[in-house]
C-alpha cells in the first residue's frame, strides 16, 4: 500500500515539475541581498522553507546569515525573522507559497551562506526543488533535511570536530549525499522503492552501512534516510 501511494504521490508532483518548467519564463525581477547580524548568540536554530526553484546553502558567511535572493514574483520574496533568547539565536526564513501557486512559478533563486563560528541546528524543507547543500564547515549540531521533489545534492565531506546526527527524507528525485572518510559515518537507510548506492560503505545488516572510519574516530555522524522515489547515491569524499 505505501508502494502505490508514493507512485500515486510521485506522478502527481512530477506534473506540477512540467507545469512549472513549462511556466518558466516571465520578465519581473525582484532580487536583494539579505543578512542576519552577529550578536551575542553562542548558537543557532535556523529553520529554512524553500518552496520552489533553485536552493544552495554552504557556510562561510560573515554575519550570522548572509544571502542574495532572486525571484521574478514579488510575494515569493522570503519573509526573514530572528530572535535571540537566552543566548540562542533563532532563525526562520520561509518562503510562502499557497496551495498549487507553485504551478505557476517562474524563477526563484537563493544563495545562502551560514557561519561557520558558531553551532547550528539546521532545518531545511523543500518543496519543487533542485538544491545544493554545501554544509562542510558549519558547526553543525544537527541537521534535518526534507526534500520534496526534484535533484538534491548534500556535502557532508570534510573534517568534523563534533559528532552530529542527521535526518534526511527524500521525496521524488534524485539525490547524491557526499561523506566524510576520515570522520565516521553510521547510516540507516529506510527505502521506498527508490534505488540505493552504498558501494563505497560497508553493510552492517539490513539497512545500516558504515565507513571505514566508524569504530576508529572520536567524531562520528549518524544519518537516518528515508528514500522516496528516484535514486540516492551516497559518496566518500576527502
Amino acid at each position: 500500500m505505501r508502494k502505490i501511494l508514493i507512485v500515486i504521490a510521485g506522478t502527481v508532483l512530477l506534473g506540477i515539475v512540467s507545469f512549472w518548467v513549462y511556466d518558466w519564463m516571465k520578465s519581473d525581477r525582484v532580487s536583494g541581498a539579505l543578512s542576519i547580524e552577529k550578536d551575542n548568540a553562542k548558537s543557532l536554530e535556523v529553520a529554512i522553507g524553500f518552496g520552489a526553484g533553485t536552493l544552495l546553502i554552504e557556510g562561510g558567511a560573515t554575519q550570522w546569515v548572509d544571502g542574495d535572493i532572486d525571484t521574478n514574483v514579488k510575494k515569493w520574496y522570503p519573509s526573514v525573522t530572528y530572535k535571540n533568547k537566552r543566548d540562542i539565536g533563532y532563525v526562520e526564513i520561509q518562503q510562502k507559497m499557497k496551495g498549487f501557486s507553485a504551478l505557476r512559478k517562474h524563477r526563484n533563486d537563493w544563495n545562502l551562506q551560514l557561519t561557520n563560528e558558531i553551532p547550528v541546528n539546521l532545518d531545511v524543507e523543500m518543496g519543487v526543488s533542485d538544491s545544493e547543500l554545501r554544509l562542510a564547515g558549519i558547526h553543525l549540531s544537527h541537521v534535518s533535511i526534507d526534500a520534496g521533489v526534484g535533484d538534491t545534492t548534500i556535502n557532508l565531506g570534510g573534517e568534523w570536530k563534533d559528532s552530529f546526527d542527521v535526518d534526511i527524507n527524500l521525496g521524488v528525485g534524485d539525490a547524491k549525499i557526499h561523506l566524510p572518510k576520515e570522520t565516521g559515518v553510521k547510516l540507516t537507510i529506510s527505502k521506498g522503492i527508490g534505488s540505493v548506492g552504498t558501494k563505497d560503505l560497508i553493510s552492517k545488516g539490513k539497512g545500516i552501512y558504515v565507513n571505514e572510519a566508524y569504530n576508529h574516530s572520536d567524531t562520528n555522524i549518524h544519518l537516518k534516510v528515508d528514500v522516496g522515489v528516484g535514486s540516492v547515491d551516497f559518496l566518500i569524499v576527502e
